[in-house]
């Protein structure tokens, strides 16, 4: 077996969304990596989580609905405050998400409201913030963690796809304005995966599986190898796009 090294140049990454299963891993991936992390989490028990499995690290609480509800109805300091507490980092990975799944037709028109704010208009306050910060030192590689959702959503989905759409885009054009600047991203699609949610949507639709061309779902770990190499200088040249990583399924009729 031949082990591949895979380049690091920078030293600090922060993981927005790191108290799900699969933060957690790419968490775990890039501290075996030497590098320093700051973790979001949007709840106390997230926090909680984080700060026991990674002592060392710098844990902030981030709340998307709440920052974008404060610039709504306030002034930028909000975001000050919200967001401070991230110094400079040299990586990001976003893996920000809430729930929301409902039908079109039947959904309450404040839920619609309240989902596409948080995950669209709190991304991008996000992101706008720790760019600028990559732009001080000209400096920075970002992944957006997305959905194959976007591309083949199942019913019900269509508020979750679209906000996946929605930050696709957005980190799309962040590697297009800034990529001459020193700072590049790219989105990665995903598959089913053993991880959380998608854990246990497989226990109960295992027929899901037999879609994959693969015949299997990813694991969490597969995932954070490849969200590292997605930061590694040598992948740097993958901008302003998005990767997918299903399996296969979504090149299924």
């Amino acid at each position: 077996m031949h082990n591949l090294s895979m380049r690091l140049s920078g030293e600090h990454a922060c993981i927005l969304g790191a108290s799900s299963d699969l933060g957690m891993a790419i968490a775990r991936r890039l501290s075996d990596a030497g590098l320093r992390l700051t973790l979001s989490a949007c709840s106390n028990n997230g926090l909680a989580r984080l700060k026991t499995a990674f002592p060392t690290a710098t844990v902030v609480k981030i709340n998307m609905e709440k920052i974008a509800h404060d610039v709504a109805t306030q002034s930028g300091e909000a975001i000050d405050t919200a967001l401070g507490k991230i110094d400079s980092p040299d990586y990001l990975v976003d893996c920000m998400q809430s729930d929301f799944e409902a039908f079109v037709a039947g959904a309450d028109a404040t839920d619609i409201a309240k989902y596409m704010e948080t995950n669209i208009s709190g991304r991008a306050i996000c992101l706008r913030h720790i760019s600028r910060m990559m732009l001080a030192k000209r400096s920075g590689r970002c992944v957006f963690i997305s959905s194959t959702a976007a591309a083949l959503p199942n019913a019900g989905q269509g508020f979750y796809a679209a906000s996946k759409q929605a930050g696709e885009a957005i980190y799309q054009n962040l590697g297009i304005e800034l990529g001459g600047r020193g700072i590049t991203s790219c989105s990665l699609r995903l598959g089913y995966v053993l991880s959380g949610r998608g854990t246990a949507f497989i226990e109960n639709n295992p027929q899901a599986i037999k879609r994959i061309p693969a015949k299997r779902a990813a694991t969490p770990d597969e995932v954070a190898c490849t969200i590292a190499f997605l930061l590694s200088d040598e992948a740097r040249m993958i901008n302003g796009t998005t990767i997918t990583m299903d399996g296969g399924l979504t090149a299924c009729k």
